[in-house]
């Protein structure tokens, strides 16, 4: 909602009431935010106990090649979460990036807000709109990988 709040606030139709919707849906993605940011610490943290206990648990297996296979299938989770939560990282990267540019807007606009200066802040209106969409196609690509290890954690991964 807040990319949409942007695009109507820019076509000076009834900008004061757009203006207040852009602050309260921004005000909700920095909520939103921070509350992902704390769910995905909490899921590195337990990803971190659920490795550690496992790896403690092939510790004590006698058979050399058991324990090999276990922990090759370990070091294949650890590099699967790896790889999931660099793409995370991307995502959440770009997303402070454009919540930063949609705050410096914010800024902007309570301190001068007319349809001139809706209209001198196109340049950033538009940066703006493109890192939304690079968050868009970071976000994409995690969906992607998430979907490909469920299917590889249900053994459905060539079918």
């Amino acid at each position: 909602y807040i990319m949409t709040n942007l695009g109507d606030l820019s076509d000076n139709n009834d900008t004061n009431n757009n203006f207040d919707k852009f602050k309260e849906n921004l005000d909700d993605l920095v909520s939103i935010r921070s509350d992902i940011k704390d769910r995905v610490e909490r899921v590195r943290e337990l990803q971190g106990q659920r490795i550690a206990a496992w790896t403690k648990e092939v510790s004590g297996m006698t058979d050399k090649d058991m324990r090999k296979m276990t922990n090759d299938q370990i070091d294949a989770a650890k590099a699967d979460f790896d790889t999931l939560d660099k793409q995370l990282r991307e995502v959440g990267g770009d997303a402070n990036d454009l919540t930063v540019l949609l705050q410096d807007l914010k800024k902007y606009f309570a301190s001068s807000f007319s349809p001139d200066s809706v209209k001198t802040a196109q340049p950033m209106v538009q940066k703006s709109l493109a890192a939304a969409q690079e968050m868009l196609k970071a976000t994409d690509a995690l969906r992607d990988s998430i979907n490909k290890s469920k299917k590889k954690v249900k053994g459905t991964a060539g079918a």
